[in-house]
């Protein structure tokens, strides 16, 4: 299954490369972004991984023996079990959304995150089993993985150079930025295994890669969201 595996990083290089070099991202990573715009992208990107921990859980409770163990380590290290300061993932993102002057709006971008969790959840099936639907959310998962892992830092830097934002606030990004070179090394290698593990054939595992991977998630998910800003709410 190398050749799927070599497909889909193609794929995940492509659009990172596509993302990073968009005119809205260049123009938040230099500086040229107003601050409503950097206020949409934190708060796109807070809405994206506020419910992370549910997704990861249901990769593990369909994970392949082989890499259930590493899904768990995922699992718990977003719920902050395996972190050093027992924080969860989604708290980072409050405090994130807090210094970004976000704090109002927060139960509004909880809430939308719940219906886009809901909206997945209930659209209607592409595929016939439960493991063709699987292989495509292990798909979009690490991709965002593969993606944080190159782009973490540089986000980071953005925010606290344009924005004033401070290391504490920042801390998904580093974390991100550390962890998910692993994360995304194993995804990847997940991916052979659940095809694998599933029966899958090339062709099957090729079309829903394919399919999924059809539109660029990242900037769909960080750039075209119009999540909700506060009127004029300060940094804190």
């Amino acid at each position: 299954m190398g050749e799927l595996r070599g497909l889909v990083e193609a794929a995940f290089i492509e659009h990172v490369d596509e993302f990073t070099t968009c005119a809205r991202f260049r123009r938040l990573e230099s500086g040229e972004a107003s601050s409503k715009d950097y206020e949409r992208f934190v708060a796109n990107l807070v809405r994206t991984h506020s419910r992370s921990p549910q997704l990861v859980a249901f990769l593990y409770s369909i994970a392949p023996p082989d890499a259930a163990e590493d899904f768990l380590h995922n699992l718990l290290e977003e719920l902050g079990v395996e972190e050093e300061s027992g924080e969860a993932h989604p708290a980072m993102l409050q405090d994130l959304a807090a210094a970004a002057g976000l704090s109002p709006v927060l139960p509004v971008l909880d809430r939308l995150a719940a219906e886009d969790l809901r909206d997945i959840v209930s659209a209607p099936l592409m595929y016939g089993t439960l493991k063709e639907i699987g292989l495509a959310a292990l798909c979009e998962i690490v991709a965002f993985e593969f993606m944080l892992s190159r782009c973490a830092s540089r986000i980071e830097r953005a925010l606290a150079v344009h924005q004033g934002l401070p290391p504490d606030a920042l801390r998904w990004f580093r974390h991100h930025s550390e962890v998910d070179i692993a994360h995304a090394e194993q995804g990847l290698q997940h991916i052979d295994t659940y095809v694998r593990y599933y029966g899958l054939t090339q062709d099957e595992g090729r079309g829903i890669v394919e399919l999924t991977l059809r539109e660029n998630v990242f900037v769909t998910r960080y750039l075209d969201q119009a999540s909700p800003l506060p009127p004029g709410c300060p940094k804190q």
